[in-house]
Parts: C-alpha cells; sequence; structure tokens
C-alpha cells in the first residue's frame, strides 16, 4: 500500500451476510471480528501493488453481478471487494492485511455497517459513518475520474479483471451463508 492515511481512504467494519459469506467460502472465517464483522479500508485500488504472488490471485463473485471479491487461491486470505469493472476506482481492502506496525496509518475506524445483519448472539455498534463512507468513496472516484488521483488497479488489465471470476452458484451460497 502507498500513501494510505485517513486523508486517503476509510477504515470500516462491515457486518453484511456477502462479506461474511466470502470469508467463509475461502476459508478465512477467522479474519472476522467477535461480531462477525469484517473491517476494510476503503481506498483507490492504485494504491494497492502486489510486489509477489500476482499468480495466486483469485476472484469470486457471490452472484452473477455481485461485487468482485478478490483473495489469495493458494491459501484463502481474502484481499478486497472491488466493483465490477476498471471503470470505477473503489477498492475495500481487507485491514488484516495490512501490517501491524502500519495499520495506525489507517486511522481509526469511522464506520459499521449492516449491524442488523451480525450473526445471532452478537452485539457489533449501531450502524454509523454512511455518509461519511459514500461521500469519500465518491469524491475519491471522481478525483481519478478528473485526473486529480491515480486510475490504476492491479485487479484490472485493459478493462478486464486479471482472473476470470468464479460466480457461486445458488447451492454454494446458501452453504457459505449457512456458517
Amino acid at each position: 500500500m502507498s500513501g494510505i492515511s485517513p486523508a486517503t481512504g476509510c477504515r470500516v467494519t462491515c457486518h453484511c451476510k456477502d462479506c461474511r459469506a466470502f470469508a467463509t467460502h475461502v476459508g478465512a472465517a477467522d479474519i472476522l471480528d467477535g461480531n462477525g464483522g469484517f473491517e476494510l479500508f476503503q481506498t483507490l485500488p492504485a494504491r494497492l501493488k502486489f510486489t509477489s504472488g500476482v499468480e495466486h490471485l483469485r476472484c469470486l463473485r457471490l452472484s452473477p453481478k455481485g461485487m468482485m471479491r478478490w483473495y489469495a487461491g493458494c491459501c484463502g486470505t481474502p484481499v478486497g471487494n472491488t466493483l465490477a469493472g476498471s471503470g470505477w476506482y473503489f477498492l475495500s481492502l481487507v485491514v488484516a492485511l495490512v501490517p501491524v506496525d502500519q495499520a495506525a496509518a489507517l486511522g481509526p475506524n469511522r464506520g459499521t455497517f449492516f449491524a442488523k445483519d451480525a450473526p445471532e448472539g452478537a452485539n457489533p455498534p449501531a450502524d454509523h459513518g454512511k455518509w461519511t463512507l459514500m461521500s469519500g468513496a465518491f469524491g475519491r472516484h471522481f478525483a481519478a475520474m478528473l485526473g486529480l488521483a491515480s486510475k490504476g488497479s492491479p485487479f484490472f488489465e485493459g478493462g478486464r479483471p486479471v482472473v476470470e471470476p468464479e460466480v457461486l452458484t445458488k447451492e454454494q451460497r446458501l452453504k457459505a451463508e449457512a456458517v
């Protein structure tokens, strides 16, 4: 990651069923917090560079039109989520991937989302930060569109994903959600 700071992204926790299904399907449910939340840093994809292991990069979609969820195929480690096209400058990077000595540079957690979808018995904080998240994401996207921020993405080449996404069947999705 380059140039990470609270000014270049937003640290949030998502409790949605999709994030949990993704983590479960790739065998990384242990990355979720005690309330079933997935901590993410939303930023521009151009801030991420792979220095090794790109041959292990895989992409998963929970439905044919769902987000593109990227992970390491060799070990099932979630990397992040992008929208389904290189023209959208958006990355939700999995905070657990950021080295501990650099995680403080991400700033404080500024939002909690989909608390109502947390697993039974969990007690996440109430949803907050939606407008901070949305205004930041759109602001970064438009800055990239206008050439005021980097447009590149390690996940797309020539407008296409660098690997063919696997799309879960309804049965696979239900199984991942059941855990």
